[in-house]
């Protein structure tokens, strides 16, 4: 439910960061505003006002997450005000991600923190979405298809070694994981460039697949191996 939540307001604050303008004015340039209404906050750290465009500027520049909590931060500071304004279409999702952070803040429900890397990653913030399942890794470090969404969040971000590191850890516990095998095939294929080791892992991922056949979805388990039967050449 809740990623289905996210798909509708992501398409709001896309709409929202392309169709408003930075402090009311689109004269003015968004690094230069994002400057001013900085250097205003400094000076005033409760004008809810400056506050709400600082948020609209973040939105702008793709920094959902600040975003979400410049905002939330404006409507604590003025309710009236926020949700009179038009950015307000994107409050009840900042709320509620706001309010999803603050219960896995304090309960460390990995449940929770894959939630939110799941909506995250969902909306394309895979830097926040990585950290989300990060935190959830911290909670319980066994959940290995957790550590490769992170491993992926991370590649989506060009942290490619970082990423291999994740899948590694991965494949040190569990050598014949077939999604840890595969995602090691197409990172090193497909971002380190070094085809010949990426075969091995393909290998090693198709053997394991055909042998845990039972365990996965007919459609899955065809298309998982067609693609591999494909990178293999074969």
């Amino acid at each position: 439910m809740f990623r289905g939540f996210v798909l509708i307001m992501w398409m709001q604050v896309a709409l929202f960061s392309a169709t408003h303008s930075v402090c009311e004015s689109e004269r003015i340039e968004i690094s230069r505003a994002k400057e001013i209404v900085e250097s205003i906050l400094k000076e005033e750290p409760t004008n809810a006002i400056c506050m709400l465009q600082l948020a609209n500027i973040y939105l702008k520049q793709g920094e959902i997450a600040k975003g979400f909590d410049t905002l939330v931060n404006a409507y604590l500071l003025d309710p009236h005000h926020v949700q009179n304004s038009k950015i307000a279409s994107v409050l009840p999702f900042a709320l509620k991600v706001t309010n999803l952070k603050l219960q896995a803040q304090k309960t460390n429900d990995k449940a929770i923190w894959n939630d939110l890397g799941d909506g995250y990653f969902e909306m394309g913030i895979f830097n926040e979405a990585a950290l989300m399942y990060k935190q959830s890794l911290f909670a319980d470090p066994t959940q290995h298809m957790i550590r490769l969404k992170r491993a992926l969040a991370l590649q989506k971000e060009s942290h490619v070694y970082t990423a291999l590191e994740e899948v590694q850890t991965v494949l040190n516990q569990e050598p014949s994981h077939v999604f840890a095998n595969y995602y090691m095939a197409k990172f090193l294929a497909y971002d380190v460039k070094n085809r010949v080791e990426a075969r091995v892992f393909f290998e090693r991922a198709r053997s394991a697949l055909i042998a845990q056949k039972d365990a996965f979805a007919y459609l899955e388990y065809t298309n998982l191996l067609s693609d591999i039967t494909k990178e293999l050449g074969e």
